[in-house]
């Protein structure tokens, strides 16, 4: 089992290599996830791919937005 962590994962590239992830779930898991804006797409991803971490650029985002902790 192989460790990920997802740079820019609310990205097209993130988001690409998080559907190799979801196709070869026996092989890869996802560690860390890390975005710059869009709370509301990591916070799905989070859901479904339940990382030990996320992680946020812009802390703005997180105080305007209300989404439940992940």
């Amino acid at each position: 089992m192989n460790n990920l962590t997802i740079l820019g994962s609310t990205g097209s590239i993130g988001a690409s290599t998080l559907d190799v992830v979801r196709q070869h779930r026996d092989k890869y898991k996802v560690f860390a996830l890390t975005a710059n804006t869009q709370v509301a797409k990591i916070a799905q991803q989070c859901e479904i791919f339940h990382p030990q971490f996320a992680v946020m650029a812009d802390e703005t985002e997180r105080k305007t937005r209300s989404h439940r902790a992940f």
